[in-house]
């Protein structure tokens, strides 16, 4: 009776289990936006110039903007030639 019981009991617990861990361990991609700094291209090869606006990568209704242009983030923080991320403003 009791290894029937266990047989019985035991995959329900796994399910269980696996289901709370998949929630547990969901990663957090909306929130774990930082505000960088948001650049305007200013020609191939050329440095991209630093606006002095912080938008997101995190995408939402807002593109960054400056002047009707749009702003990107540098690619590759140590190269100031490589801004073609897209940016967002935050939700407020």
């Amino acid at each position: 009776m009791r290894k029937n019981l266990f047989k019985t009991i035991m995959p329900a617990i796994a399910i269980v289990f696996a289901v709370a861990a998949a929630f547990a361990t969901q990663a957090k991609t909306e929130s774990s936006s930082a505000l960088v700094d948001a650049y305007i291209p200013m020609g191939p090869g050329q440095p991209c110039e630093n606006t002095g606006l912080k938008c997101e990568t995190i995408q939402t209704e807002f593109i960054c903007t400056v002047n009707d242009q749009q702003a990107f983030g540098l690619r590759n923080p140590s190269d100031d030639t490589s801004c073609s991320v897209d940016l967002y403003y935050p939700e407020q």
